[in-house]
C-alpha cells in the first residue's frame, strides 16, 4: 500500500471537495438534528481482463448547527471513540485523517460486508473473508451559521485465501460515516436520529 502524506491526502480531499460543494449548496442545516446525505453508490468498472473495480467519488456529508471549530473538536473525539486514532489532525484546514485504518472481521458488531462492498467471492461477500485497509479523511466546512463534515473513505481488501494477489478495491456502504455522525452528535450534545 502506498503511504500518503498529509499534503497528498489534502490534495485528494480538495479534488473531491468540488463535488461536495455542489451537495452542500442545497443542503445547509438550519438547526436541530444533523443531516446526512450519503452518496455511496459505487460506479462499477470492468477492465479488458474482466477485473472489476468499484469506485465512488462523492464524499458523504453531514450538516450540524454548530460552529466549525466546535464540530472539528467533536470530529477528532469521534475518530478516537471509534478506534481510528487520527494519524493527521490539521486544525487550520479542519481536516482529520486516518490513512491506515485496519478492519479484520467486524465493525460495530456487524460483519465487514455491512460496512464495505468488495464484491462477491465463491462463498459470499469478499469483505467478510479478508483484511480491509481504509484511508478515512474528514473535513469540517463552514456552512452559514453551522458546519458540514465531508468524509471520504478509500478502502481495499487483502483476501484471507492464502493466494498472493493485488488488493481488491472496496467502497463504503455508509456505516462508518453514519457512526462518525452519531459520535459527533453525542460530543456536541445534539439529538441523534437514526436514518
Amino acid at each position: 500500500m502506498v503511504a500518503f502524506t498529509l499534503e497528498t491526502m489534502l490534495k485528494t480531499e480538495r479534488t473531491l471537495l468540488a463535488a461536495a460543494m455542489a451537495l452542500l449548496a442545497g443542503g445547509c442545516a438550519s438547526g436541530g438534528a444533523p443531516n446526512a446525505t450519503p452518496d455511496t453508490t459505487p460506479a462499477v468498472l470492468v477492465d479488458q481482463s474482466g477485473r472489476i473495480t468499484r469506485t465512488t467519488e462523492a464524499p458523504t456529508t453531514a450538516s450540524f448547527p454548530t460552529p466549525p471549530d466546535s464540530t472539528f473538536r467533536a470530529l477528532v473525539a469521534a475518530f478516537d471513540t471509534l478506534g481510528f486514532g487520527p494519524a493527521a489532525v490539521d486544525p487550520t484546514q479542519r481536516v482529520v485523517a486516518q490513512r491506515h485504518a485496519v478492519f479484520r472481521s467486524r465493525f460495530d458488531g456487524q460483519p465487514l460486508s455491512a460496512a464495505f462492498d468488495c464484491g462477491d467471492g465463491q462463498v459470499g461477500p469478499r469483505a467478510n473473508n479478508g483484511r480491509i485497509t481504509a484511508e478515512i479523511i474528514s473535513r469540517v466546512i463552514p456552512t452559514g451559521t453551522g458546519s458540514t463534515i465531508s468524509t471520504t473513505i478509500d478502502a481495499s481488501l487483502v483476501p484471507n485465501d492464502g493466494v498472493s494477489r493485488d488488493p481488491i478495491r472496496c467502497v463504503s456502504h455508509g456505516g462508518i460515516e453514519e457512526r462518525l455522525r452519531r459520535e459527533v452528535s453525542i460530543e456536541l450534545d445534539i439529538p441523534y436520529r437514526v436514518r
